[in-house]
């Protein structure tokens, strides 16, 4: 059985960077604590014996000797605000291991660990990985800025690297054969299951929108309940239609979420005069997200109309779904038939740096398990023989693709 005592060791000692004492933790893309860790993982990984380099956004590669193509792997280190230890940071961990089980093994092919900046979205979904893959805006660079108003090119500089070098992180890729992530479920489907390894066959696309419901505010003693325009009214009648018609839709795979409401004016004894939304919905059938998002249009529509509001819907971000490798979904199926693994297939509802990637290079994406289905909060966890099993499968990948890559 795979010993973890090594990448217990680089959990527990990462895991003291950024960590608040009343619990949780806080690595804000380009802030300190996560300059703080990538410099620790840079020391870590060149220690491991691994050539490591910042590139010019900011993102770690580290690899190991060797002639040819690698087998890389990823994830990020930064979290939300008051997150957890397990996400991004395990994935890391678990590609560095694998490295240096590797080298051990007298492997001739490289293996590639790369460190993604701000897959958490601090300046936007997954800028780190955008850059690496050529996807990211430049001309929007100057006016990005975080939800604590700091641009990203002051945040960048006070973090010793320069804005305007962004385009020099862009790749090709023609020396990596595939990319392999690790990732905390974030969900309940593996924990009910029983299931210690999940083989992501594909992730959810996404599309947000912002939505705005405009009536008018009126005294709320004196205006009749028929004569008012009254916004959060059309807000309330769309949100439980919307909740309908997911559940309704034949998708068992569609989500859809309402997860901003800003009202005004917003006191007791005014009528609400404009709510704002912010909505998403995901899945990974392109069919049901256009289908979904087509009926939630109609929906907001007839909301408006029915209380005497005007309505105005624009999209504000969309990802479309993305089916990850069959050959390396194989690669990882036999491993973990071969060391008789609890596994299954799945799919993720999240985006990850995976999702990014996969659009560029074969990839695949494997879970563990979260107990209750925890994270981005201080309770997440991960058991560590689920960590253990997954580490084995990948090491057992590793072998198979580095003979089929010799």
């Amino acid at each position: 059985m795979t010993d973890c005592a090594t990448l217990r060791a680089d959990f527990d000692a990462l895991s003291q960077i950024g960590r608040a004492p009343e619990g949780g933790w806080s690595r804000p893309a380009f802030g300190e604590a996560d300059c703080a860790a990538h410099a620790w993982f840079l020391e870590r990984a060149r220690v491991a014996g691994l050539s490591a380099r910042y590139d010019a956004f900011g993102n770690i590669i580290a690899r190991t000797p060797g002639q040819g193509r690698a087998i890389a792997f990823g994830s990020h280190l930064d979290t939300v605000i008051n997150g957890g230890a397990f996400d991004g940071a395990l994935g890391v961990l678990a590609g560095l291991d694998v490295a240096r089980r590797a080298m051990a093994a007298g492997l001739t092919t490289p293996v590639e660990v790369i460190v993604f900046r701000d897959e958490e979205g601090r300046f936007g979904p997954f800028t780190g990985s955008r850059a690496m893959t050529g996807a990211f805006d430049l001309a929007g660079l100057e006016a990005r800025r975080g939800q604590d108003g700091q641009p990203l090119v002051d945040a960048m500089r006070a973090a010793g690297f320069d804005p305007a070098r962004v385009a020099e992180a862009t790749r090709d890729f023609a020396d990596i054969a595939c990319y392999l992530e690790l990732h905390i479920e974030q969900g309940r489907v593996l924990e009910q299951r029983g299931d210690t390894v999940g083989l992501v066959t594909a992730i959810a696309g996404q599309e947000r929108f912002a939505i705005r419901f405009t009536g008018q505010p009126d005294h709320a003693g004196t205006t009749p309940m028929d004569m008012r325009h009254d916004a959060f009214a059309a807000t309330a009648r769309f949100a439980d239609r919307f909740r309908d018609m997911i559940l309704a839709d034949p998708s068992d795979t569609l989500r859809g979420t309402i997860g901003v409401v800003k009202l005004s004016p917003g006191q007791a004894n005014v009528v609400p005069g404009e709510v704002r939304l912010a909505l998403e919905i995901r899945d990974t059938d392109a069919a049901a997200l256009g289908r979904a998002a087509k009926a939630m249009r109609l929906l907001v529509e007839d909301a408006g109309r029915d209380l005497g509001c005007d309505v105005k819907l624009h999209e504000v971000y969309r990802e479309d779904p993305m089916p990850l490798d069959a050959g390396l979904l194989v690669a990882l199926n036999d491993a973990a038939q071969a060391l008789d693994i609890a596994h299954s297939r799945l799919v993720s509802g999240a985006n990850h740096d995976a999702g990014i990637m996969a659009a560029h290079v074969p990839t695949a994406l494997i879970f563990v398990p979260s107990r209750d289905g925890r994270s981005h909060c201080p309770e997440e966890h991960s058991d560590w023989s689920a960590i253990l099993d997954a580490v084995a499968v990948l090491e057992h990948a590793v072998a198979h693709l580095s003979g089929q890559l010799a």
